[in-house]
């Protein structure tokens, strides 16, 4: 008998370890503990990141004694909003434990970010160390002399100067080369490591809005977009961002498409339609009166209507992101003669309000942006050069 206790103690010692060891797995999933000092209670979300249509919200909790915490599991690394009382930071979430420090004593009631410090996350990380290598660019000593630039310009505008305006600008002409060279540094680096890591999330948000339409020629967009893989295609930005833009140019907005149809409101308050517009082919013109490019395209569009006539050839001018009493004083400064609308984001006076519901609709990346359309209002040029409007409209009309 005695024997086969001293057997059967041992085995059940044994079993009950083993139970307790299965009870305590490691959990496989993220852990995220956040303190807020100077704030004891309230709540904290973790919203979806770039995703400038509507606020998803992943998660929420309390700040209790303040503190919070998050627990769940994310399938690959990916960026994140965490919002508090309306203002937004971030970082990146991962399979790990991540503490995340607040110092809300610091945040101003007009900030809308503020800046936590995180650690445990390794894609945060890398993330942040990248950030600061490109960063680094702008200080190199031999592109020091393009701050001069700015110190001119301000100066100009403080003593109302148009003598110093004339200077600041050469100065600005005259070391374009120089600063041509340090944008081509910086856009070099981030296109090399997307390039040498198609399946990082964290190159895909490090890649950026250097994946917008400005930026990037059609064909480094169709190479950007195929390139990443993996892990980097399930991030936010890759869907929310870099998805719409190749979508918008190639599919959806891109030559060959349908303009969708719209009604605003023109100068004098009448409702208009694009389908109203007459004219043998049209150029959508979305701009802004704060928006410098915008305003010096304008003399060429002049000339360009006065060469071809209404009938062959009509603008609609499309104000948005503006205050509609600066649109209104723009038109009448740069006497602008075609068809003006007010594409209304409902802000009131606000200097830059944002893209009203037109352009959101033709998913306008940057002002501006324009459309050439015949008849049928299909797209024939998207966001030409002048260049390339001029080249189009000689071969259609003939002259």
């Amino acid at each position: 008998m005695k024997k086969i206790l001293k057997t059967i103690l041992p085995m059940a010692i044994l079993l009950l370890v083993t139970a307790n060891c299965k009870q305590e797995e490691p959990f496989d999933g993220y852990t995220v503990t956040g303190t807020v000092k100077g704030l004891n209670t309230g709540w904290v979300k973790l919203t979806e990141a770039a995703n400038r249509n509507k606020v998803i919200v992943l998660d929420s909790t309390e700040i209790v004694n303040g503190t919070f915490e998050f627990k769940g599991k994310v399938e690959a690394p990916d960026m994140v909003n965490l919002v508090i009382e309306n203002k937004s930071a971030w970082f990146f979430l991962e399979n790990s434990d991540i503490n995340i420090a607040i110092d809300w004593s610091t945040v101003k009631p007009e900030d809308w970010q503020f800046t936590p410090i995180v650690s445990g996350s390794k894609s945060n990380d890398e993330f942040e160390r990248l950030e600061a290598e490109s960063q680094a660019i702008f200080k190199k000593p031999k592109y020091a002399p393009l701050d001069s630039i700015q110190v001119a310009y301000a100066k100009a505008k403080k003593n109302n100067d148009p003598k110093l305006l004339e200077e600041a600008e050469a100065l600005q002409k005259k070391l374009s080369p120089l600063s041509e060279e340090r944008r081509a540094e910086y856009t070099k680096a981030k296109y090399n490591h997307a390039k040498n890591n198609p399946s990082s999330p964290v190159a895909v948000y490090f890649l950026g809005y250097q994946y917008t339409e400005g930026r990037m020629s059609k064909g480094q967009l169709k190479e950007f977009y195929n390139l990443f893989q993996g892990d980097a295609k399930k991030t936010a930005f890759y869907r929310n961002h870099i998805t719409k833009v190749y979508k918008d140019v190639f599919e959806n907005l891109g030559e060959g498409n349908k303009a969708p149809d719209f009604t605003l409101d023109t100068v004098d308050g009448k409702a208009l339609s694009l389908a109203d517009v007459k004219g043998k082919y049209r150029l959508i013109d979305f701009w802004a009166s704060w928006c410098i490019p915008c305003r010096e395209s304008f003399p060429h569009l002049k000339e360009l209507r006065k060469k071809y006539g209404t009938d062959n050839f009509e603008i609609i001018g499309i104000g948005t992101a503006d205050a509609e009493n600066k649109w209104r004083k723009a038109i009448d400064e740069d006497q602008i003669s075609w068809i003006q609308v007010y594409d209304d984001a409902g802000m009131g006076d606000e200097k830059r309000a944002p893209y009203g519901p037109v352009a959101k609709l033709y998913g306008v990346p940057h002002l501006p942006t324009t459309f050439l359309i015949d008849e049928n209002q299909t797209i024939l040029l998207r966001n030409a050069t002048k260049e390339e409007l001029d080249a189009k409209l000689i071969e259609l009309l003939g002259y």
